[in-house]
């Protein structure tokens, strides 16, 4: 029960966090990261757990219920659900191709793929002026309506959006070297860790850049530190 109260803790408002930006970020980062974690870990090893025990098949199937479960979860919970819908795209596409080709290694190739499209796309979103990263920031921190609508939340956005493009195509060549450098056990060793580390590494940078920008015009209007529980 306190495992699922610690997963279900609302992001921290500016207000809430310590003055010191390091920490401030690292305060942010301890209630998103399990979160975070756990939207993208469960379906990839839901998927190895049902391969190993049955098949590719249950393997892929179940990878899919655990992504949009994780997706329900999030929405009923009221936050925006970003990082879990990324998770589900990736994992529906990723079991099409394992279910075709029944290959285990295969279900973590096409996010090579899908890297490559989500980078593309979300460098085109800051091109025509709408950064895909004005949705995802509600996922990590609580920024009042107020501050959503300044011109300094939306050059966050933009760019924060920019260092998540260019971490999906930076990612999207590492995963793709990796396929055809490594033997499999290795390959999806490395595709788990290397999500794991970037994506801490990516989403860190990202509530950093933000608290750092907006904190000074979002605390007026939120609670100030002390008065909430840290």
């Amino acid at each position: 029960m306190r495992m699922v109260s610690w997963l279900g803790r609302p992001p921290p408002g500016l207000g809430e966090l310590h003055p010191d930006t390091n920490r401030a970020t690292l305060q942010a980062l301890v209630i998103a990261l399990p979160r975070m974690l756990r939207n993208t870990m469960l379906p990839g090893l839901t998927f190895l757990a049902g391969a190993a025990v049955v098949g590719v098949e249950l393997g892929a199937v179940l990878a899919c219920l655990a992504a949009a479960s994780l997706f329900v979860i999030d929405r009923r919970a009221g936050r925006a659900g970003f990082i879990a819908l990324l998770v589900m795209v990736f994992v529906f596409l990723s079991a099409a191709v394992a279910v075709v080709s029944r290959s285990l290694p295969l279900f973590f190739l096409p996010v090579a793929g899908v890297d490559l499209l989500m980078g593309s796309y979300t460098l085109v979103t800051v091109l025509i002026g709408r950064p895909l990263f004005t949705s995802a920031t509600p996922d990590f921190l609580s920024v009042p309506a107020q501050v959503k609508q300044t011109p300094v939340y939306l050059r966050t956005a933009r760019d924060a959006t920019v260092l998540a493009g260019c971490y999906f195509l930076v990612r999207s060549l590492l995963r793709l070297a990796a396929f055809v450098w490594l033997p499999p056990g290795w390959f999806i060793a490395a595709i788990i860790v290397g999500e794991v580390l970037g994506d801490i590494l990516v989403v860190g940078l990202a509530i950093r850049l933000n608290i750092r920008r907006l904190r000074p015009i979002g605390t007026d209007s939120a609670p100030v530190h002390g008065e909430v529980r840290i």
